[in-house]
């Protein structure tokens, strides 16, 4: 999975495969699956990010990203 973080919005986003979108799911609070036609998981958006996963974990992550770019 590609991670992907906005530290604007506190969004965390992990990509698991690249296609079009067929449907979204609200797993929980703040957290919704995406899915394929086929049903497989495309990507996971959790709002809160900070929150729900820790500062640190976030930070690491925004990190690595800014490193990437």
């Amino acid at each position: 999975m590609k991670p992907s973080y906005d530290p604007d919005a506190d969004v965390l986003y992990l990509l698991a495969r690249k296609g079009p979108i067929e449907k979204s799911v609200e797993a929980g609070p703040g957290i919704t699956l995406e899915y394929d036609r086929k049903g497989c998981v495309v990507g996971l958006e959790i709002l809160h990010a900070s929150k729900v996963m820790g500062k640190g974990i976030i930070a690491s992550i925004h990190a690595r990203q800014s490193r990437d770019e």
